[in-house]
């Protein structure tokens, strides 16, 4: 039987109050009693407990037994650098992506993308996202995400074993490229319309290789997803951890 993962902070061993989310959430979402067991998982710090309700309303509380490092960890760093489309996808991009591996999200203004200003309420919102994905998907951590910054910053930055642009017109398969485990990956992903030429040959420049997923074009906020998901697949075929 699958346990209840909560997401928290500041796990420390012995009796806490519960915020008012988490005990709604537990109480009239998921129907707990007093006496039921979840675990409470911290995603920054890489840490959960087991945990017992004690109390709801306004004596909600809950038993917290001893810490211990978070388990289901990502066995490597893929990053995905993804362009800033027309519409705000970035939403579906964390939650798969997180779902599926990736240890760092960086959203990227290109010449074709139409950028919204940014806002703290938007990163926090980005972040409540990735952590419902990590606690739906048992995962242990979120991965890093930034606010959008140009292209060309991002790319300067970028440090990892593997670098792939994807682009329909490339001759390589990305099985190409996914086929030898490597420690990190980077993935660049074009918004609605792709990248520019001077794009495509700035972050060849940098180290990143062209490579086509299938036959099909593939939208914005869906290339993460496949890119993660054949990832996974060669790991494991290769007899690695599949995340």
């Amino acid at each position: 039987m699958t346990v209840l993962r909560v997401p928290g902070e500041g796990l420390v061993e012995g009796e806490r109050p519960l915020p008012k989310e988490t005990t709604k959430y537990l109480v009239d979402v998921r129907r707990l009693e007093i006496g039921a067991r979840f675990i409470l998982f911290d995603p920054e710090a890489r840490i959960e407990c087991d945990a017992t309700l004690e109390g709801t309303g306004k004596d909600a509380r809950a038993l917290l037994g001893p810490p211990r490092p978070s388990t289901a960890i990502p066995a490597r760093q893929a990053t995905i650098i993804q362009c800033v489309g027309k519409a705000d996808k970035l939403d579906s991009v964390v939650r798969d992506a997180t779902e599926l591996g990736a240890t760092a999200i960086l959203p990227a203004i290109s010449e074709r993308s139409i950028a919204k200003r940014s806002s703290d309420s938007a990163t926090l919102r980005l972040k409540r996202v990735a952590i419902e994905a990590a606690r739906q998907c048992g995962r242990g951590d979120v991965p890093r995400l930034a606010e959008p910054q140009p292209l060309e910053s991002l790319l300067n930055d970028v440090d990892a074993d593997v670098r792939i642009v994807l682009h329909p017109s490339s001759d390589a398969p990305i099985g190409a490229l996914l086929s030898h485990p490597a420690p990190s990956y980077a993935f660049l992903v074009g918004p609605e319309g792709g990248l520019s030429d001077a794009e495509l040959a700035g972050a060849e420049a940098r180290g990143f290789r062209r490579a086509r997923l299938g036959r099909f074009t593939l939208r914005t906020e869906t290339v993460a997803a496949a890119i993660l998901g054949a990832l996974a697949a060669f790991a494991e075929r290769s007899g690695g951890e599949t995340l």
